[in-house]
């Protein structure tokens, strides 16, 4: 068992999330260091937290942690810290994605123009837009329909899905505060995401999901695993990742990539990140599908072990969000005890409690979502009913901004 620890920077945002972080770390033998900008109650004991801006860490602190504790790896869990993470990494001769890496995996516009230089075919018409004149340009390039968004962003957050050029212009000054955006060709299909990591140039799929969403802003609302694609799909998703991470460059980190699969069966890349995916897809829904620890991999990835692969047939897990079509606060739920004894349910997370203030995209993509459940099935279907049937069960009361009360399912936007 190892005696030195794992450098964190910043850990994601539910108590379930981060928890399977350090249990993972605890496992191996490692203590954690957690960098974070705003440090989370309720850390475990084998944790040492420091609140410092984590954007622009200063070398004298990482080499005086490094020292102190024995860094042996480093890892980020969300978008916004794989860069942080990266030069970590280099300064103290860790693995980690390179800073070059890095910065395509978090930029959309430099991924796609590094993927599209080496396999053209993989990525949708695109244009980066800055200004209104950007996007005169990008509407001529791309055309209609497309997809509006930030470049930078994660999380499903400020995507506008646009069919005339009037909706265009409107996103645009809707987007304008998010920096440089970037518009692109509207991929029809079924939407999916490949979990797994990167160990010394060899690509490690530990599974292919397969996800819903809401429209028209896309919000994620539920992700099923193992994938149910036939087998000649699956095998194209996985192609498309060895060849999409070789053109990044990704080596040594976890990644989660989104892809559509058209009707005509061809694969097209949405995003990639080198980390591992949120909504509970790393921390718990391949784990539990697969018996294999996701967190315990990205743990032994990030400290130059091979990741370990399942050694066994999946099961079926899938995550099943709760979500909201109201704007207001939160005044009450029912249902939650016939959910969480619902058969196959594992957990079932409550994010936005009672007073808290919930609001619709393009306004707030985040707290439209009220929860989770987490459910297991002998078969994915058996499992994404399960956590269907859950869902279905729960009410939310919502004093909305005239001051009058809807209560409404959970489970009531339109699916996509």
């Amino acid at each position: 068992m190892s005696t030195g620890s794992l450098l964190f920077v910043n850990v994601r945002r539910t108590h379930l999330e981060r928890g399977a972080a350090f249990e993972a770390a605890h496992r191996l033998g490692h203590r954690v260091v957690l960098l974070a900008d705003r440090v989370p109650d309720g850390l475990p004991g084998t944790v040492t937290a420091i609140e410092a801006p984590t954007a622009s860490v200063p070398d004298d602190l990482v080499d005086a942690l490094a020292r102190e504790h024995r860094v042996e790896g480093v890892l980020a869990w969300s978008d916004g810290d794989v860069r942080t993470v990266s030069r970590i990494a280099a300064r103290l001769g860790l693995p980690g994605p390179s800073p070059g890496a890095a910065l395509r995996a978090k930029d959309k516009a430099l991924m796609r123009a590094a993927v599209a230089a080496a396999h053209p075919d993989l990525v949708p018409r695109f244009a980066r837009v800055a200004s209104r004149d950007d996007l005169v340009a990008a509407l001529d390039r791309v055309g209609l329909p497309g997809v509006l968004k930030p470049a930078t962003s994660s999380g499903s957050r400020g995507i506008f899905l646009v069919d005339g050029e009037a909706g265009l212009r409107a996103a645009f000054e809707r987007l304008r505060g998010f920096g440089a955006l970037i518009y692109e060709e509207f991929l029809p299909g079924t939407e999916h995401s490949v979990e797994g990591f990167v160990h010394a140039g060899a690509v490690h799929v530990a599974g292919v999901t397969d996800k819903r969403t809401l429209d028209p802003f896309r919000v994620e609302l539920a992700h099923r695993h193992p994938s149910v694609l036939p087998p000649a799909a699956l095998d194209r998703v996985h192609d498309v990742t060895a060849r999409v991470v070789a053109a990044l460059g990704l080596d040594d980190c976890t990644f989660h990539l989104e892809c559509m699969v058209g009707p005509d069966g061809r694969v097209r890349l949405v995003e990639v990140g080198a980390r591992g995916g949120g909504d509970f897809i790393a921390s718990h829904l391949v784990t539990l599908a697969t018996g294999r620890s996701f967190a315990e991999n990205s743990v032994r990835v990030a400290t130059g072990r091979p990741p370990l692969a399942a050694d066994g047939p999946p099961m079926g897990a899938c995550v099943r969000k709760l979500v909201t079509d109201r704007t207001g606060t939160v005044t009450g739920y029912a249902g939650l005890d016939d959910a969480a004894r619902t058969t196959g349910v594992r957990h079932l997370v409550v994010e936005r409690p009672v007073g808290a203030e919930v609001d619709q995209p393009p306004v707030d993509y985040k707290s439209c979502v009220l929860g989770a459940v987490i459910a297991v099935g002998a078969t994915p279907e058996e499992a994404g009913a399960a956590a269907e049937a859950a869902a279905e069960a729960v009410t939310a009361t919502v004093k909305t901004r005239t001051n009058t009360y809807r209560e409404e399912p959970v489970s009531s936007m339109t699916l996509s």
